[in-house]
């Protein structure tokens, strides 16, 4: 299932997953998707009942919701996800969260998306909802992109871990997707970790 599926990086793993799995894509505006593939349910992640009604007897959620706001969604796809008996989450966030880039380079990023520890700016509210979904009782899989670009080619992927320096360069939005959607076809990879992707 894919929250969020009319966002430009869902719909690039949409594309790549169609008839390699069973997709359901769950937004509020399905004139978005430019080639639906599997269900469509339009909805609203703030209606519990309707998302956990949705989740019911899903392997994995991808989550692709934001920009804003991201602690009270988490909040709700937690609350959804563990009313459904969904396990497996799969949650897009942002480089920039835990202060993990370059020290030359946070205060500038920080000057445009806001302190990290500031729950009120872009960075904090990522942060607080990323840290909701790693304090929940599900088996997660956070995504940080570096700075997203739209190239076309899929490129080689650098990971690094919750703790470590992000060491790579911006990332395509497709190669986003298409690490996306290799997670999502062999999901027992990064579980419970928080990880940042970047190119080399």
């Amino acid at each position: 299932m894919i929250l969020g599926a009319g966002g430009q990086i869902a719909q690039f793993a949409e594309a790549e997953l169609a008839g390699k799995a069973d997709l359901t894509l769950f937004l509020r505006h399905p004139e978005k998707l430019s080639q639906p593939v599997g269900t469509v349910i339009t909805g609203d992640v703030f209606d519990t009942d309707q998302l956990a009604a949705a989740m019911k007897g899903q392997d994995i959620v991808y989550s692709n919701l934001g920009p804003q706001p991201m602690a009270k969604m988490a909040k709700a796809v937690i609350a959804a996800a563990e009313k459904a008996g969904v396990q497996r989450l799969i949650w897009v966030a942002t480089v920039g969260i835990y202060r993990e880039e370059p020290a030359d380079h946070v205060a500038e990023v920080e000057a445009i998306y806001g302190a990290a520890d500031d729950p009120t700016s872009y960075f904090g509210d990522e942060r607080v909802g990323a840290d909701l979904i790693e304090a929940s009782s599900l088996t997660s899989t956070i995504i940080r992109p570096n700075t997203l670009t739209n190239g076309t080619a899929v490129e080689e992927v650098v990971v690094n871990g919750r703790h470590d320096t992000v060491s790579g360069q911006p990332i395509a939005r497709r190669t986003v997707a298409h690490f996306i959607s290799e997670l999502v076809l062999n999901d027992d990879q990064y579980e419970n970790e928080s990880i940042a992707i970047s190119t080399k």
